[in-house]
C-alpha cells in the first residue's frame, strides 16, 4: 500500500512540474505576444506622429546642424514655423517684408546674408523653394531645412 502511495505521488508530482512547464510557456508566448503588440503600437504612433509634425532643419553649414520636430497649425507656412521655433528655441530670426514679394530672411541666430556670399534658402521635402517663405504652406509630413549656402543661380 505504502508503495502505490509512493508510486502516486510520483505521478502527482511528475504531472504538476509537467503543469508548471506548460504554465510557464505558455505565459512566455502571451509575454512575446503582449510584446509584438507593443512594438507595433508604437511603430504605429511613431507613423502617426511623423504624419502631424514637421521636420525642421537649421543647417550652417560649418558642422552646425540643428533637427527640431514642429507641428504645424492650418496655415502655417515655412517663415510662421521658423518664427515659432525662434521664440520656442531662443534664437534670433530677421527678416524683411516686401510689399506684393513675401517676406525675405536676413538671418538666423546671427548668421547674416551675404556672409563669404552665402545666403539663407529654404528647402522643402528636398525642393528648393520657389515663393517667399511667408508664402508656402506647409503640412504634417513635410520635411524643412534652411541650408546657409552659395545661391546656384
Amino acid at each position: 500500500m505504502a508503495k502505490l502511495n509512493l508510486k502516486r505521488i510520483g505521478i502527482i508530482f511528475v504531472f504538476l512540474i509537467f503543469l508548471s512547464i506548460l504554465s510557464f510557456i505558455s505565459g512566455e508566448i502571451s509575454l512575446e505576444k503582449q510584446v509584438k503588440i507593443s512594438q507595433e503600437r508604437y511603430q504605429a504612433t511613431l507613423q502617426e506622429l511623423s504624419q502631424k509634425t514637421v521636420e525642421y532643419t537649421i543647417n550652417k553649414k560649418k558642422g552646425e546642424v540643428k533637427n527640431y520636430r514642429i507641428t504645424p497649425k492650418k496655415n502655417s507656412t515655412v517663415f510662421s514655423l521658423l518664427e515659432e521655433l525662434a521664440k520656442r528655441e531662443d534664437f534670433e530670426v530677421k527678416s524683411t517684408i516686401y510689399p506684393g514679394m513675401g517676406v525675405f530672411i536676413e538671418s538666423i541666430n546671427g548668421v547674416k546674408n551675404g556672409t563669404d556670399g552665402r545666403y539663407w534658402q529654404y528647402w522643402v521635402n528636398d525642393k528648393l523653394g520657389e515663393v517667399a517663405a511667408d508664402k508656402k504652406e506647409i503640412k504634417g509630413g513635410d520635411k524643412i531645412e534652411w541650408r546657409f549656402e552659395v545661391p546656384a543661380f
